[in-house]
């Protein structure tokens, strides 16, 4: 069923339908969250998927698929393989007041992307945040320059002295050789 929600509304990603399970309709979701758990509680999903209007499905049941890192997803109304087949390549999100709360020094991706980096000391505008690379160890913060490159900071505390939200700015200083 289609929303009445915006199709411009800010939203976050929180998972993707990746495939079918079955020929009773039963879709698998991969969490795209550091808190994948959430889906446990979930009583109806918002689906992105380009090129489609935006929909939003009612769960019936979503349970966790043992040692794979996946969900099994069962909707009212989809009880076949072939109308579980349309919601594969769904993106699934939720509103901004929907997202989980996070620590102090925390931040969410979507919020860290288009601050304007700027180097601490000298105040010396770097580019802006394109892309969040997460790596594992620690994410990467992939900052396009006023040159059009795409330059790495590493989102540690050594590099990254101040998220500033507010002002629209990530306060940072660049490893020695990292830029050279």
């Amino acid at each position: 069923m289609k929303t009445n929600e915006p199709e411009g509304e800010k939203r976050t990603v929180i998972g993707k339908i990746i495939g079918t399970h079955g020929v009773r309709g039963k879709m698998l979701i991969a969490p795209i969250t550091d808190y994948p758990e959430r889906f446990l509680d979930m009583e109806e999903l918002v689906l992105d998927l380009p090129g489609k209007p935006r929909r939003r499905l009612k769960v019936s049941d979503i349970t966790p698929y043992e040692g794979k890192g996946l969900f099994f997803l069962t909707a009212e109304g989809i009880d076949d393989k072939d109308t579980a087949d349309a919601y594969k390549g769904s993106i699934i999100t939720v509103a901004q007041d929907e997202r989980v709360e996070l620590a102090e020094d925390e931040f969410w991706i979507d919020d860290i992307i288009g601050l304007a980096a700027e180097e601490s000391g000298s105040g010396k505008i770097l580019g802006v945040v394109e892309e969040v690379m997460e790596t594992g160890s620690n994410d990467v913060y992939l900052i396009r320059t006023p040159e059009g490159e795409l330059k790495p900071i590493p989102a540690t505390d050594q590099a990254v002295n101040k998220v500033d939200l507010e002002n629209k700015r990530l306060l940072v200083t660049i490893p020695e050789g990292l830029w050279d």
